[in-house]
């Protein structure tokens, strides 16, 4: 487990809350200023509005506890790259917020 959250110094949270919104698909943000937070609430709401939910079967079935990597990638009808473009028609990339992995479960005797 981590460090105890009454004995982390200001750098210690702040790479546990990045490292946590990493191992989770999530964002972790830190305003500097209260002019920043309209733009994370519209960033927020935006993402809200623009979820989906895939499902995931692994072809490993064994219950044995172990981590599993996982990638997500978008991709064209064509099997390529999925192109992105905005309402100006500039090429943007698109950006997957996705768990880095799962730890199996572990069977129970």
């Amino acid at each position: 487990m981590g460090i105890p959250v009454d004995n982390m110094d200001y750098l210690q949270a702040d790479n546990e809350m990045k490292t946590f919104a990493s191992l989770t698909g999530g964002h972790a943000y830190f305003p500097r200023f209260e002019a920043e937070f309209s733009g994370i609430f519209n960033d927020i709401a935006a993402d809200l509005r623009n979820q989906y939910t895939i499902a995931y079967h692994p072809t490993n079935t064994k219950l044995d506890g172990t981590y599993r990597k996982l990638k997500v990638e978008l991709q064209a009808p064509d099997g390529g790259p999925l192109k992105v473009r905005d309402q100006k028609g500039k090429d943007v990339k698109p950006v997957v917020y996705a768990r880095e992995g799962y730890t199996a479960k572990h069977q129970v005797e």
